[in-house]
């Protein structure tokens, strides 16, 4: 049987109280808690320097920060040449580079690649590794197809065309890739562009 209020006594409507306040208490400090320990992480990546290397590679991911121009104008490039840089792809070196890869129309013969490196040095050492070529200007071709690359500074852009429609996008890209180069101004480790480029 339940009592109503008047008839309970003034020790059970304390005790009560005393628990309901305990257990609004218990949840405050637990929210405290949690919200200190996440602003403690939080403050931890800022000393350490962790969450401007997290924003960095979030921008570089979507293609904002200091490479962001270059792809921007790399992709309008394309697009006046009616040509789609699909399926973007990169990949961070962990060494200050950036390495970008773009299906041209969603075809996979048909591959662009742009390299961002730190400094001069390291992109010329990078591309003979990967490709046995530490020239800015080079054509290596064999049986699975034709690579041309194109490198001015610390970027290079490497297009290869496989299949038996090596020369379908050869001329655009190439049209292209200089464009881009042109206007490439060093500065640091930034890729700038000049003001005011025209496209042909």
């Amino acid at each position: 049987m339940f009592l109503n209020e008047k008839e309970r006594s003034p020790a059970v409507r304390k005790a009560r109280r005393s628990v309901i306040l305990g257990g609004v208490l218990l949840v405050m400090v637990g929210s405290l808690t949690a919200c200190t320990a996440a602003s403690i992480e939080q403050e931890r990546k800022v000393y350490t320097r962790e969450a401007a290397a997290e924003g960095n590679f979030r921008a570089k991911q979507q293609g904002h920060g200091l490479n962001g121009t270059l792809a921007r104008e790399l992709t309008a490039g394309f697009a006046a040449k009616n040509i789609k840089l699909m399926n973007n792809m990169f990949e961070d070196d962990r060494e200050g580079g950036m390495s970008y890869m773009y299906l041209l129309n969603g075809s996979a013969r048909h591959i662009v690649k742009v390299h961002i490196y730190r400094d001069a040095d390291t992109r010329t050492a990078q591309m003979e590794e990967m490709y046995g070529e530490r020239k800015d200007n080079a054509v290596l071709e064999n049986v699975m197809g034709r690579t041309t690359i194109r490198s001015k500074g610390h970027v290079s852009f490497v297009y290869t065309a496989s299949g038996g429609e090596k020369d379908m996008y050869e001329q655009d890209v190439l049209q292209v890739f200089q464009h881009v180069l042109d206007e490439i101004k060093e500065e640091g480790h930034a890729v700038k562009l000049n003001k005011g480029s025209k496209r042909e």
